[in-house]
């Protein structure tokens, strides 16, 4: 029995002897994978969060604003002017058109067929041919530039033909009743005649001199000059001779329509063939080296337009040509004032030496003008008013982020302008806050007044 307990024991040693030997390996093996425990652990490092950018007021009137908040308030601030500087109105809105002091119509002083046009004579078209061009010649037409006294159309008037013989007619038959007078005369001298028969002839010296200035009369008050006058007289005497040259019968009924005064062409009611009276107008003709600006002014601007020293200079611009300005002057205002848009028209003129402008075009017009010496000038936005005092935001000469507050006093405003007395609390050059002022105002209302805190028993 005991011999048979020793062999078990020794069949179950070497097994328990291969498993604690894995065992130690294992735990060797694990121990060595783990990292060496350090003799001291290190702290965190702790990063301190910076402090927020806050507005401060270090004064009662004083505010000091951070540059990263002007940015997020979009703070922005404008130099106080006058005096040296001009400032500007809002600009005018309007439109260019002809001149009507310069424009001129042309009509036909007798009612006539057009029988004939000017003819100008213009460079060919370009081409190809290794010949001399040749000119065009073509009838006067629209935007064709035109001299004062060109002749610009003819008119055959069967009026003016009759008038021009009636005079001819009383100045033939007054001469003949003159030498019959005469002839008279000397025979009742030598006793020849009666002299009933004289003075017969002496009437009808007499209406024949009537009826001769009637008929010229007629003329002159058709605008005919002593020169056609002395012509047709001239011709009148011809008559008496039959040997004489008569005149020709295009001459006597030719009816010459010319130009009044330099310009441009700008409308043309003519054509050969139509038969014309007085009051149709032929041609148009306007001078466009300067043109009528009309703007529309609003009522708020018109005061300090009628105070400034005429005459008012004005810079025009277009629109559709950015960069690009042409000199003018204002000239008229008009007394009524538009119910509906609460405007008044106002007129001047714009040079156009080049005729880059052209009539109907919409414009801006901009008047600049200089303050007065008891003035400063600043944008109407920089004012904060709450019906009790008028206040702007000055910023600090000696800081870029501190903004003064101070209260002003207003003398006129425009729509844009303001302008206060220049009494010393807001000086030229300073620059004053226009965009953020209303932030700064409610700010500064939120914030407490340090002057007040140290003066309280609780501060004590």
């Amino acid at each position: 029995m005991r011999h048979l307990m020793l062999r078990a024991i020794r069949s179950l040693r070497l097994p328990l002897l291969v498993t604690g030997i894995l065992l130690a390996g294992g735990s060797a093996a694990w121990m060595a994978k783990q990292p060496a425990p350090s003799p001291t652990a290190a702290a965190p490092v702790v990063v301190p969060e910076p402090k927020p950018e806050r507005i401060s007021r270090p004064g009662k009137d004083r505010l000091s604003v951070p540059s990263v908040i002007a940015d997020k308030i979009a703070l922005k601030t404008s130099v106080a002017g006058g005096g040296g500087q001009p400032i500007r109105l809002p600009a005018f809105q309007g439109c260019l058109a002809v001149d009507n002091s310069s424009l001129v119509r042309i009509h036909s002083r007798f009612v006539g067929e057009v029988v004939s046009l000017r003819n100008v004579i213009e460079p060919s078209p370009m081409s190809f041919s290794t010949q001399a061009p040749t000119p065009v010649t073509r009838p006067v037409r629209v935007n064709d530039k035109v001299r004062k006294g060109d002749l610009l159309a003819v008119v055959w008037s069967k009026d003016l033909g009759e008038k021009k013989s009636e005079l001819v007619d009383a100045v033939s038959k007054l001469r003949a009743d003159e030498e019959t007078l005469n002839r008279l005369n000397g025979l009742f001298q030598q006793g020849g005649t009666a002299e009933r028969s004289v003075r017969d002839a002496e009437r009808a010296v007499q209406a024949d001199r009537v009826a001769a200035d009637r008929a010229e009369r007629t003329l002159r008050s058709w605008q005919l000059g002593d020169e056609e006058i002395a012509r047709i007289r001239a011709e009148a005497s011809k008559l008496g001779d039959p040997k004489a040259t008569r005149g020709t019968p295009e001459d006597w009924a030719r009816v010459e329509i010319r130009a009044t005064a330099d310009g441009t062409i700008l409308e043309m009611s003519v054509g050969l063939g139509d038969v014309v009276d007085p009051a149709t107008d032929l041609f148009k003709i306007g001078n466009l080296t300067k043109l009528a600006v009309w703007v529309h002014v609003y009522e708020e601007d018109l005061a300090l337009l009628n105070q400034l020293p005429r005459p008012i200079h004005w810079t025009v611009t277009l629109p559709s040509r950015p960069g690009v300005s042409f000199d003018g002057t204002l000239e008229t205002i008009a007394p009524v004032i538009d119910p509906n848009q609460h405007t008044a028209l106002v007129t001047g003129r714009v040079d156009n030496p080049d005729g880059e402008l052209r009539a109907g075009q919409f414009v801006t017009a901009e008047v600049a003008y200089f303050p007065t010496s008891g003035e400063i000038a600043i944008p109407a936005e920089a004012v904060l008013e709450d019906g009790k005092c008028s206040t702007v935001f000055v910023r600090s000469p000696d800081s870029e982020t501190e903004f003064v507050r101070k209260s002003v006093d207003v003398s006129r405003r425009t729509r844009e302008t303001i302008f206060l007395k220049d009494d010393g609390r807001v000086k030229r050059g300073e620059r004053v806050v226009t965009s953020g002022s209303i932030l700064l105002k409610d700010a500064m209302e939120a914030l407490p007044d340090p002057g007040a805190a140290k003066s309280s028993p609780s501060s004590q």
